[in-house]
C-alpha cells in the first residue's frame, strides 16, 4: 500500500515525488514517457520580470528564494548538473518603452531583480538602438537533463514505472484508490495538459497553449546571457541556441508548423545582426489555465484524490516553491494560496 500513488512524471511529478520521498511518504509514480513532451522540450527559462509590460511575477520573492536553494541543492546531492543561471535582457523597442519603464522602477519590489541603467549590448551582434533592460536571477534549468536525474533517482527507489496509464482504471473509495493491482491512501494527478482528458478534473477550465521552439547556431553572438525581444535567444553551449517561443490556442496537438517557424525566424532577424542556422524545430503543449495560474488541491467530492498542475510556460519558476507548499497542505493541513486552489473555480 502507497501513501501516494502519483500520475505523470513530467517536471511536476518528479519534484513532488521527491519532496514526499524525503518527507517520509511511501510513493509510486506512474510516468508514460511519450507524454512529457512540454517538459522535455520546453526551454527551462526561469524569469521574474515577464510579460510584454515587464510586471513582476506572482510571489517573486517567495518562488526565487526557493528556486535558487532547491536546484542548486538537488544538483550537489544528484551529482548532476542542470541548473544555470544567465542574466536576461529584454531590449527596448522604443524611448516610450524606456521610459515605461523608468517609471516602474519605483514600485515596490523591482529593484531585487534589475540593474538600475539602461544597458547596450554590442552592436555588432544585436540590434539595440534603444538599449535593454537587465534582469537578475534569471537563467535555464536543463528540463531534459533535470527530469532524468529525478526519474533515475525514483526508479533505484522502485518508485516510478513506466507505464499507460487508464483514467478508467481508477477505483475510488472513502478509504483507498486503486488503478490495477497498485493500492494507495490517495492519488494526485500530475498529468500536465492531459488533465483535460481526465474524468476527475476536465470540469475546471483549461486552456492548454501550443508552443514552438528553433535550435539555432550562431557563429558570432552572446553566450553568456539571455536575450529576449518577442521571442527569447537562449544559449545552450556550443554556439547553439533554442529561439522561443510561438502562442497558438488552436494547436491541440504538438505538431511543429511553417507558420511557427516562420513567425520564430522573422522575430530572430530583429534581433541578431548576422547570419545563423536552423538545426532543430520542437513543438509541445503547455498545460495551461483559463486565469493562468496553477491547479493545486483536493477534488471536490474525493477526498483523496488530487491535483497539482496547470504551470504553464513557468512551471521551472513555479514547481519548487508550490511543490514545497503543496506537500506541507498534503501532509500537515496547511492553507493552500487562494490564487492557485482549485476551490477558486468551484
Amino acid at each position: 500500500m502507497y501513501d501516494y500513488l502519483i500520475i505523470g512524471g513530467g517536471l511536476a511529478g518528479t519534484t513532488l515525488a521527491y519532496r514526499l520521498i524525503k518527507l517520509g511518504a511511501k510513493v509510486m509514480v506512474i510516468d508514460e514517457p511519450s507524454q512529457n513532451i512540454s517538459s522535455n522540450v520546453a526551454a527551462g527559462i526561469f524569469n521574474p520580470i515577464t510579460g510584454k509590460r515587464t510586471a513582476l511575477t506572482w510571489k517573486a520573492n517567495e518562488m526565487f528564494d526557493e528556486l535558487h536553494s532547491f536546484y542548486p541543492k538537488l544538483e550537489e546531492e544528484m551529482g548532476e548538473s542542470f541548473f544555470y543561471q544567465l542574466p536576461f535582457y529584454k531590449l527596448f523597442d522604443s524611448i516610450f518603452d524606456q521610459n515605461e519603464w523608468l517609471n516602474k522602477q519605483q514600485e515596490y519590489g523591482y529593484n531585487r531583480f534589475i540593474e538600475p541603467q539602461i544597458q547596450s549590448l554590442n552592436s555588432e551582434m544585436v540590434d539595440n538602438p534603444f538599449g535593454a533592460l537587465q534582469i537578475a536571477e534569471a537563467g535555464r534549468l536543463d528540463t531534459k537533463s533535470y527530469i532524468k536525474t529525478l526519474q533515475n533517482w525514483l526508479f533505484s527507489r522502485n518508485a516510478l514505472l513506466h507505464q499507460h496509464f487508464d483514467y478508467s482504471s481508477v477505483e475510488v473509495t472513502n478509504e483507498i484508490i486503486k488503478t490495477n493491482e497498485i493500492k494507495a491512501q490517495a492519488i494526485i494527478f500530475c498529468d500536465g495538459s492531459n488533465s483535460m482528458a481526465n474524468p476527475f478534473f476536465n470540469y475546471l477550465p483549461h486552456k492548454p497553449v501550443h508552443g514552438e521552439i528553433l535550435e539555432v547556431e550562431i557563429p558570432n553572438f552572446y553566450e553568456d546571457r539571455v536575450i529576449n525581444k518577442g521571442v527569447f535567444v537562449l544559449p545552450t553551449g556550443d554556439k547553439k541556441y533554442l529561439v522561443g517561443s510561438t502562442y497558438n490556442w488552436d494547436l491541440t496537438e504538438p505538431i511543429t508548423t511553417k507558420e511557427g517557424k516562420l513567425e520564430l525566424e522573422t522575430k530572430l532577424k530583429e534581433i541578431v545582426k548576422g547570419d545563423f542556422k536552423i538545426t532543430g524545430h520542437f513543438a509541445g503543449i503547455r498545460p495551461s489555465t483559463k486565469d493562468r495560474r496553477a491547479y493545486l488541491g483536493q477534488h471536490p467530492t474525493h477526498k483523496n484524490v488530487y491535483i497539482f498542475g496547470g504551470f504553464g510556460s513557468k512551471g521551472v519558476s513555479l514547481i519548487p516553491y508550490l511543490s514545497k507548499v503543496f506537500t506541507n497542505y498534503l501532509l500537515h493541513d496547511d492553507e493552500l494560496p487562494k490564487e492557485v486552489d482549485i476551490c477558486r473555480v468551484r
